[in-house]
């Protein structure tokens, strides 16, 4: 098997010449923090597993409750690399479940981003944080976060916050 040879140089440069693999500790820090504060904070909810990474494109943690949970629903907090934005996402369980409540949360007077096609995202509705967030305020975030996956539950209960 051959692999891209510039990549893995690109890489190596990287590594050795810049803060990378620091900088990336610490990213892992705060979203390990984030995880943690909030299952403190939230003990209604059972968070699932931990961290998953997704090749760099994005990182998650989810979470979800026995009401979202016989709904086929989850919540996930999302951080994008390239975008460098963290998110909270209402995700189906499955694609089949997201495809049945897009219909019924996706409507035109959502305050939510919706999915283009709830077959091929992984989000029915997404909830950005601001582009200039200042992720350095771990406690800011965690209640930014929170009050977004809130605000989420109570749309998909047909309730407003």
């Amino acid at each position: 098997m051959q692999f891209d040879a510039g990549l893995l140089e690109t890489y190596r440069q990287l590594v050795q010449t810049t803060s990378l693999a620091e900088s990336y500790g610490e990213f892992v820090r705060l979203f390990r923090f984030l995880r943690v504060q909030m299952e403190k904070e939230m003990p209604q909810f059972q968070f699932q597993g931990n961290i998953a990474e997704n090749a760099m494109d994005y990182s998650y943690f989810q979470f979800t409750s026995q009401a979202l949970k016989s709904r086929g629903l989850k919540i996930a907090v999302v951080f994008l690399h390239r975008q460098f934005r963290l998110e909270v996402w209402l995700s189906g369980v499955n694609r089949s479940s997201q495809k049945r409540w897009f219909p019924l949360l996706a409507t035109k007077d959502c305050p939510f981003q919706q999915t283009e096609n709830p077959e091929r995202s992984d989000y029915i509705l997404r909830a950005p944080l601001p582009e200039d967030w200042n992720l350095a305020d771990g406690d800011g975030t965690v209640s930014a976060l929170k009050q977004k996956a809130m605000e989420l539950l109570a749309w998909s209960e047909g309730e407003t916050v």
